[in-house]
């Protein structure tokens, strides 16, 4: 049996089988967040895996926490290795990942694909500035003390099913692959974030796709991210693929 959920920003629990993995999982998201994340850390009592795309705030913050409660392996880069050390993490329990590594796991196989964050563009940068206000110097803290490092995506194969996982949309050149089952593409980091992530969806060409770090993660840092532009992009570029949109928290069983 594969299932997931999603639960917030990049962060995902997929339940394959006997094991389960965690990917990107971030909760310290704060009270004004929409829409409201109906799960919270300490909820996440077991994880045998944690998969991490890279190591901006908002996808590694809460990693050494759920390390340390959980026992689950941690798989990133080695930069993101350094990091997440530095804030706790055991360092028993981190696997560095230079990208290229086909791995057998406990009842998967993880396939690790080099790849890119989405450049924020200009036009996003001055709304958002205008938006931060006196936040920012803790928004600049945040960003120094949880620096992006090398950028990863997962191809995940379990029970005949493949499911892909990028962090960032940013991905450039060919992946290795093509007609993943499914395909969980963010949405965020540029003004025309639509456009580049279905440019994404029709690369890999999934037979279904799951677009998720459309949510309000860290006002007034963040904001919501329409989904209808995207869901009208997907159906233009890769019109086979079907969308198909979770609520937080929500069970999707594959």
């Amino acid at each position: 049996m594969v299932k997931l959920r999603w639960l917030g920003t990049a962060g995902f629990e997929l339940r394959l089988g006997e094991a389960v993995v965690l990917i990107d999982p971030y909760f310290s998201r704060g009270n004004k967040a929409r829409p409201a994340l109906p799960v919270g850390r300490e909820e996440i009592r077991r994880a045998n895996y944690i998969f991490l795309t890279h190591t901006h705030f908002d996808h590694a913050l809460d990693v050494p926490f759920l390390a340390r409660r959980t026992g689950a392996q941690i798989f990133t880069s080695r930069a993101g290795c350094r990091v997440l050390q530095g804030k706790g993490a055991p360092p028993g329990q981190l696997y560095p990942l230079q990208g290229g590594e086909e791995l057998d796991l406990e009842g998967f196989t993880l396939r690790v694909i080099p790849s890119h964050h989405v450049r924020f563009d200009l036009p996003l940068v001055v709304r958002t500035l205008g938006r931060v206000g006196r936040t920012l110097p803790g928004l600049l803290r945040l960003a120094q003390e949880w620096p992006m490092g090398q950028v990863l995506a997962y191809l995940i194969q379990a029970d005949g099913f493949g499911i892909c996982h990028f962090g960032s949309a940013g991905h450039r050149g060919p992946v290795g692959f093509q007609h993943p089952d499914l395909a969980l593409i963010p949405l965020q980091g540029h003004s025309r974030i639509h456009e580049i992530a279905a440019r994404l969806v029709a690369l890999l060409q999934p037979r279904l796709v799951i677009p998720h770090h459309w949510d309000d993660f860290y006002p007034p840092f963040s904001q919501l991210v329409p989904v209808e532009p995207f869901i009208e992009a997907v159906a233009r570029l890769s019109p086979q693929t079907e969308v198909r949109v979770l609520a937080l928290g929500e069970w999707f069983q594959i």
